[in-house]
């Protein structure tokens, strides 16, 4: 029986593992379905995995970066807890909405740098625009032509003079219009000249380019001030303002002509640079307002101007470029309106600067040559010719004549003008000063006693 149920087993097994080559000719081997369709499943399936993981981790991020806690619900904090936690997202809220809103007026700011020019910026809030300023001072700046004559000599070999002729020079400047009845105001050296003293004609220009010959009502070589005057009326006077009120770094204007009246009425624009500048001229420290607005020669007399429209300074070239021998750029300097006011009005009431000591004299720088050829070669340095004196002043009193040569002061040798206006501020009104003359070819001492009561200033031809 046992044999018999084995071999039944046997037969069984090998009936169930026929080999392949067994089988039928025309029997093909099993097909697997939808093997690539599951293939696809699958890939699509790991691929909504991990885009679900993924959404999942940013908006765990995103939660934890707003709220700046764990990601945990709320019911697992305590009481305690959670009112902390409430309370310190709302306080991250409030400063969160502060920080937004700084960055939005930031943003607001950097647009207004963006459309707005540096100037305009300076400008204060109730400031006029740069064409509103220009429209309304350009019909108050004038121009100012300057004739100067000299005599022109040659000299032999033994200082004697061969041939003289007169000879003229012309400048220009630029000038203010103070008042409409025709008074102006302008720079000192515009209109008069250490070599060849006052000008002997002075001519006026108009915005609308109209002439009037002008007449000198006096000047002040010491703070390089002058005031004119024309024959006019209906004038339109420039608003002035306060050089006091000024600040650096506050916009600045000038009107000007540089270098003559081919570039009559130019503009140019800058800032207050500095207040207070300390710059000694013709033997007297200034202080000055330094500006890098561009000032050139024909700018000289003309108005710095503020943001209102308003004259806060008078623009000086000379100032400019005796603060030093070097080329320079973007410094120019204006003498102070509030400092010139009171020069200004001692010059339109008695054509002189009151409390200042003066001599009472016109006169000019003189040569060695000339010196020499004078004296007839009694001098053989250059010194100070007396040219006028003034009826009743210091020096006609003290016996002064026209054709004297000042040669000394006080015992010191004097060469130049500078030298004399140096020795002369050293006194006060009512001090007396010792004057060396030659005249005749002779040398004279002469005391004179110093005033400031003289029909003009010093220092005119």
């Amino acid at each position: 029986m046992f044999e018999n149920k084995y071999n039944s087993e046997t037969e069984t097994r090998e009936t169930m593992y026929n080999p392949i080559d067994e089988k039928p000719a025309n029997e093909q081997p099993p097909k697997k379905k939808n093997g690539k369709i599951k293939k696809i499943l699958k890939t699509v399936a790991l691929i909504c995995c991990i885009a679900l993981i993924s959404v999942g981790s940013i908006a765990a991020y995103k939660y934890v970066d707003e709220n700046g806690v764990p990601f945990i619900s709320d019911k697992s904090l305590k009481n305690d807890d959670s009112e902390n936690y409430k309370e310190e997202k709302s306080k991250d809220d409030n400063n969160d909405s502060k920080d937004n809103n700084k960055e939005n007026k930031s943003t607001i700011d950097r647009s207004k740098y963006k459309e707005t020019s540096l100037l305009e910026l300076a400008k204060g809030e109730d400031a006029m625009s740069t064409q509103a300023i220009y429209q309304k001072v350009m019909p108050s700046v004038v121009g100012i032509a300057s004739s100067f004559e000299y005599e022109s000599a040659s000299y032999d070999f033994w200082g004697y003079e061969n041939n003289s002729d007169t000879e003229t020079v012309e400048g220009t400047g630029t000038g203010i219009i103070m008042s409409a009845d025709g008074y102006m105001l302008t720079n000192a050296h515009v209109i008069f000249d250490g070599q060849y003293g006052q000008a002997s004609s002075v001519s006026v220009r108009m915005h609308d380019e109209t002439e009037y010959d002008a007449e000198v009502v006096g000047y002040d070589v010491q703070t390089d001030i002058a005031v004119l005057k024309v024959d006019a009326k209906d004038l339109k006077p420039a608003q002035f303002g306060e050089s006091g009120s000024l600040e650096v770094g506050d916009a600045a204007l000038a009107i000007g002509n540089p270098l003559g009246f081919d570039l009559f009425g130019t503009l140019t624009v800058g800032y207050i640079s500095g207040l207070g500048r300390e710059i000694a001229v013709n033997d007297t420290t200034m202080k000055l307002i330094q500006t890098d607005a561009a000032i050139n020669s024909g700018n000289s007399g003309g108005p710095l101007i503020n943001d209102s429209g308003q004259v806060v300074g008078i623009n000086s070239m000379k100032m400019s470029s005796s603060y030093s021998s070097a080329s320079v750029e973007g410094l120019g300097f204006a003498i102070p309106i509030d400092e010139a006011k009171k020069i200004i009005d001692d010059l339109m009431a008695y054509g002189y600067v009151t409390g200042r000591p003066q001599l009472g004299i016109t006169y000019k720088d003189l040569s060695a040559g000339a010196a020499s050829y004078y004296t007839q070669g009694k001098s053989s340095s250059s010194g100070v010719m007396v040219t006028d004196v003034n009826q009743d002043g210091p020096a006609d009193k003290a016996g002064i004549e026209p054709g004297d040569i000042i040669v000394g002061a006080d015992g010191e040798l004097i060469t130049g003008i500078d030298e004399l206006k140096a020795a002369i501020s050293k006194y006060s009104t009512g001090d007396k000063i010792r004057l060396t003359i030659i005249r005749d070819r002779s040398y004279y001492d002469i005391d004179v006693t110093l005033d400031d009561k003289v029909s003009n200033s010093d220092n005119k031809k």
